[in-house]
C-alpha cells in the first residue's frame, strides 16, 4: 500500500505537543471550491467527535501572505487582519471568522490563497459554548505572517 504521508501542518504541530507518542491522526482534505463558511459547518459538524476524546487541531496562519514578506516592522494590514481575528474569537463571533472575505482587500492581502485560515474555520466551528478561549503567541513577522494561536478547552 502507498502511503502518503501527513502534510507539514499537521506533523510540525503534533510532533513537538507528543513527541513519543503513537497516537492516530486522521488529516482532513479541504475543498477549495466551497465558500469558507461551509469548511465552518464542517467544522460543526466534527463538534461531537470531542466529546469522544478526539483532539480537533486547525494549523495554518492568522496572517499568511509570502508574496509580502519583508525584513521590516508588519505591513498595517498585517496587524489590522491579525488584530479583527482575535477580536472575532475573543467575543466568540465565529460565524464572523467565516466571513472574512466581507472584509475586501484585507482579506486578500492577510490571505491570497486560504490554505493557511481555513484551518481556523474547522477548529473554530468545532468550539462548545462552554469552551475558554485563550489566544498565545501572537507574534507578526517577516512583516506579512500573524502566528497567533488560539486553544479552546
Amino acid at each position: 500500500m502507498d502511503k502518503w504521508g501527513l502534510d507539514h501542518g499537521t506533523w510540525s504541530v503534533l510532533k513537538p505537543m507528543f513527541p513519543n507518542a503513537t497516537i492516530p491522526v486522521m488529516q482532513l482534505s479541504m475543498d477549495y471550491s466551497r465558500a469558507p463558511v461551509e469548511h465552518y459547518m464542517l467544522g460543526q459538524q466534527l463538534r461531537e467527535l470531542r466529546n469522544q476524546g478526539v483532539l480537533i487541531v486547525g494549523s495554518g496562519n492568522i496572517v499568511h501572505n509570502l508574496r509580502m514578506i519583508t525584513n521590516g516592522k508588519p505591513h498595517d494590514w498585517n496587524i489590522e487582519f491579525d488584530t479583527w481575528t482575535s477580536a472575532q474569537m475573543a467575543d466568540r463571533n465565529y460565524d464572523e471568522l467565516a466571513n472574512f472575505l466581507k472584509l475586501g482587500n484585507l482579506a486578500t492581502m492577510a490571505h491570497p490563497t486560504h490554505d493557511h485560515y481555513l484551518p481556523l474555520l474547522y477548529a473554530a466551528g468545532a468550539v462548545d459554548s462552554k469552551d475558554n478561549v485563550t489566544t498565545f503567541n501572537d507574534s507578526l513577522t517577516m512583516g506579512s505572517i500573524s502566528m497567533r494561536s488560539v486553544i479552546w478547552s
